[in-house]
């Protein structure tokens, strides 16, 4: 099985739009650095069967990115309060060992996202800029320190 895990689009500024840190959108440039990444993982027979992302606007929106460039079913597309700020690693991988999905994506904050794929692979540092991505493989079930990073994307470069 493979975990996809997704640092949310570059986002605007804390202060820029009403309602604090948890409603701020991506910027168009955010959303148009990500679609990249998203259509790359799409073209790279890497497209999950099931999202699972934050419920906070920036890391919904990335979501509904990739949802839409690999064409996932909406209900197929899950918002998860304990993928908020302080991200659980024991209800992740809870929460995958309980589906039959091979390729799932999480989409998360900073540090979470570099935390839990050092963790799921066995140690390291990963660096996870806005829209990076990173693919974890398992050859049985996750848990951690189980995992091979298989690849890893830096929007940037696109």
């Amino acid at each position: 099985m493979e975990l996809i895990i997704i640092r949310h689009g570059k986002a605007e500024n804390a202060g820029v739009v009403p309602g604090g840190d948890s409603a701020r959108p991506l910027t168009e440039h955010g959303s148009h650095q990500f679609r990249k990444v998203a259509k790359w993982i799409g073209k790279h027979q890497s497209a999950p069967d099931l999202i699972l992302h934050s419920p906070l606007v920036r890391t919904t929106q990335t979501a509904q990115i990739l949802r839409d460039v690999v064409e996932l079913d909406d209900d197929l597309c899950c918002p998860q309060n304990w993928l908020g700020f302080g991200l659980n690693l024991d209800a992740l991988i809870s929460h995958v060992r309980s589906t039959a999905c091979e390729r799932i994506a999480v989409v998360a904050h900073m540090p979470d996202v570099a935390r839990c794929t050092a963790d799921l692979i066995g140690g390291g540092a990963i660096t996870f800029k806005p829209g990076n991505a990173a693919c974890i493989q398992f050859d049985s079930l996750i848990g951690i320190g189980q995992g091979s990073l298989k690849w890893h994307l830096s929007a940037p470069l696109f």
